[in-house]
């Protein structure tokens, strides 16, 4: 198997942890109240990006923003779980509280897409063994919280309660720096789209995971809501690395699609 699982989190604008469970964006000067317009506009950007290019992408969609976004640009993706606030799920010590968020994020997608989800990321990357025990519980069978070293073999591996893992591979590059396959540096212009398709290239065999978020294609971190050239040149970067992984044989896959194909080839 060599597959490009394209992996994007539907989250609040620029979340940022606040005291408490639920995260807020950052603040632009009207506070730290969570803001979703530049997710929604970013999903859109995207849609119509995976249209173009073919791509079935895997969505971790966080239930608040689900609700404030068109979750029928989602059709014929597959569509995971990723909380209900952007909670640090780890932070939470009561097992019904955490049981109930990943329940109230399960349902969110049900209502929205008329699809039990069966991916998860946790917000933040932030995974515990009393969350990947629950999560087959609600019909998870697919885990993408954790990074991995990147190496020459990438296949999913079967974890705790019979989950697969696919985790986000990270590395070094040509300079000795560290690189995950997050998109977050590039969307920051602090990285190149051909960085990341030189760390793909690295992979011989399996399942090369990168991941970006909504709210990044049209906002930055640092510099604000971005303009039509930004937007534009943001998308082209995102255009670039894709074509460039899928140009190394690498076929593009959703998380549930390499499920099916790894528990079908290991009977």
């Amino acid at each position: 198997m060599r597959a490009l699982c394209v992996t994007v989190d539907l989250d609040r604008d620029v979340n940022v942890a606040l005291e408490g469970r639920a995260a807020g964006s950052l603040d632009r000067g009207k506070g730290t109240d969570p803001r979703f317009a530049s997710s929604a506009k970013g999903l859109s950007i995207l849609s119509e990006l995976f249209d173009e290019m073919s791509i079935k992408a895997t969505f971790f969609a966080e239930a608040s923003t689900l609700r404030k976004v068109n979750a029928s640009l989602l059709s014929g993706h597959c569509v995971g779980i990723h909380g209900v606030d952007h909670e640090d799920i780890t932070s939470i010590s009561n097992i019904d509280e955490k049981k109930a968020i990943l329940e109230g994020s399960a349902a969110a997608v049900r209502d929205a897409v008329g699809k039990a989800p069966e991916c998860f990321r946790a917000p933040y990357m932030r995974i515990d063994d009393e969350t990947l025990d629950l999560l087959p519980g609600i019909g998870i069978k697919i885990d993408s919280s954790k990074y991995t070293a990147l190496r020459k073999s990438m296949l999913p591996e079967k974890i705790r309660g019979g989950l697969w893992e696919t985790a986000v591979p990270e590395g070094v590059d040509s300079k000795g720096k560290k690189i995950a396959a997050y998109l977050w540096p590039m969307h920051e212009s602090k990285r190149r789209p051909e960085d990341y398709i030189e760390m793909a290239s690295e992979m011989e065999d399996g399942v090369f995971v990168i991941a970006t978020h909504t709210w990044h294609m049209a906002e930055s971190r640092s510099k604000g809501i971005m303009d039509p050239k930004e937007i534009a040149k943001n998308v082209d970067n995102v255009r670039r690395v894709i074509g460039g992984i899928i140009d190394l044989r690498m076929s593009p896959m959703t998380l549930s699609d390499v499920r099916r194909t790894v528990e079908r080839e290991a009977r």
